[in-house]
């Protein structure tokens, strides 16, 4: 379905944040991308959801292309309407608004009002505590609950592939956990998933491809869990569970967290 080939972009001309990325992500996989921050992770899903110029990003040379037909030139409204949506890192829900209303934000793009419908009662029944809590302030909700319903929000728009950036971030170990398996049902609905992450062991845990960026560059890939056991991964990623900063080959940092 996504297909990243020799892809180089630069901010201003100037500072170049991807050199040369390769991946691809299959119809109906999962594929995930692991690395510290700086490592080109959001630049990366700003040029496939085509945010990149919102951020005064370019892509200087390389190919991203969606069912064989290039993505670059487009806008983020016309990628969603192809079928790629992103959550956000940090959720990003509307607070002020309901759990309902927030839900029928997402789903303003959809045909007509029994498509929108049809897509509500799905998220609800993935998601029931957003159904008991549907009249809610968005706000009120816990940040596990907030997450949920962002992931519930761009399911509203029906995507082939969903974009997850760094879903689990700053929540508790047991709702990390949650979010996985919400993430294999997703998947096995019929969606694609291309997960960003610097919780490895969720990732490597749904994915069946990943990726690991190092400074704008792939540093290894392969099957997820073939890259669980290398003793770079393990050093890197899968430790003792503590929070750590640990030196990358090329003397880069990455910022690890377990949960």
């Amino acid at each position: 379905m996504l297909e990243v080939r020799e892809l180089h972009v630069s901010y201003g001309g100037v500072v170049r944040a991807l050199r040369g990325i390769s991946l691809e992500v299959p119809d109906g996989g999962v594929v995930a991308v692991l690395g510290g921050n700086g490592a080109g992770k959001s630049t990366l899903l700003r040029t496939v959801s085509s945010t990149l110029r919102l951020h005064r990003g370019a892509v200087v040379s390389g190919t991203v292309t969606w069912d064989g037909r290039s993505l670059r030139g487009l806008d983020a409204a016309e990628t969603v309407r192809r079928g790629i949506v992103q959550v956000p890192e940090g959720r990003r829900i509307f607070g002020r608004l309901s759990v309902d209303e927030n839900l029928k934000a997402g789903g303003l793009g959809a045909r007509d009002k029994r498509t929108r419908g049809a897509a509500r009662d799905r998220v609800y029944a993935m998601f029931p505590m957003l159904a008991e809590r549907k009249g809610l302030r968005a706000g009120l909700l816990s940040g596990g609950q907030q997450q949920m319903l962002a992931i519930g929000r761009a399911l509203m728009a029906a995507p082939r592939l969903l974009i997850l950036d760094e879903p689990s971030l700053g929540l508790a170990p047991q709702v990390v956990g949650q979010v996985g398996q919400v993430i294999r049902d997703i998947n096995a609905a019929g969606t694609a998933v291309l997960l960003v992450e610097q919780n490895a062991t969720m990732a490597l845990g749904v994915a069946a491809t990943a990726y690991v960026l190092d400074v704008g560059e792939v540093s290894l890939s392969g099957p997820a869990a073939e890259l669980a056991a290398t003793d770079d991964v393990q050093r890197l990623y899968l430790g003792d569970g503590s929070t750590t900063a640990v030196a990358v080959p090329t003397g880069a940092t990455l910022s690890r967290w377990q949960g």
